[in-house]
């Protein structure tokens, strides 16, 4: 096969979003147990999906690109991705809190569930190939969805559930100059010498200038 024949991608600068179920794989393991708990579960989970999809109509420049089975990776673009990004997992947060967490509790065990989420801003790479699902979704891969794969993982995202990069960090507070310290520095292999900085979500948010 030549380079011609193959399908040629699309890059997408983004601010990439992943969202996942802290706890979700307990719950799992009690709930398989009785038929009962795995319904009030999928219960949960297919209306975490249906608030995931709401939000994201509604939300302009936000698009779903993947599930994980006890989350979601998605994308912001447009002028501001970052505000973009930020007020669609507000609203996920605001979801799964007023909906999702009262139907999990409903299980008769304990077993604390959470939301955990990673930001961060980068690139992705869009490549069509027909016939691959029934409805010919692209696939989207790239360096920086392995980085919030990181990230989510990070003792920042587990303590606040919530972690944001550097480069997130930069465009959400419109940082021109050096960023403060990071709360967290993650040494990965794959990236040595590079290092994967972390921030908490800073409280006070600066006004985009008209």
């Amino acid at each position: 096969m030549s380079a011609r024949d193959l399908t040629p991608s699309t890059k997408i600068e983004c601010s990439l979003m992943l969202v996942d179920v802290s706890g979700f794989t307990q719950l799992l393991y009690h709930a398989g147990y009785k038929d009962e708990l795995m319904h009030i579960v999928a219960l949960a989970m297919k209306r975490f999906f249906q608030d995931a999809a709401s939000a994201a109509q509604a939300t302009k420049d936000v698009e779903i690109f993947n599930t994980t089975g006890d989350g979601f990776l998605a994308f912001a673009t447009g002028r501001t991705p970052s505000r973009t990004a930020l007020h669609f997992v507000e609203a996920i947060r605001s979801n799964f809190d007023g909906h999702v967490k009262s139907l999990i509790r409903s299980v008769p065990f304990r077993q604390r569930v959470d939301l955990r989420i990673a930001l961060h801003h980068g690139s992705v790479h869009r490549i069509d190939v027909k016939g691959l699902t029934r409805d010919d979704h692209p696939v989207y891969i790239g360096d920086d969805i392995n980085l919030i794969a990181r990230v989510i993982n990070s003792q920042v995202a587990r303590r606040h559930g919530i972690a944001i990069t550097r480069g997130f960090y930069r465009r959400l507070m419109l940082t021109k100059g050096e960023p403060p310290m990071a709360d967290e520095v993650i040494l990965d292999r794959n990236r040595y010498p590079e290092q994967i900085e972390v921030y908490r979500m800073p409280v006070a948010i600066p006004a985009l200038r008209r």
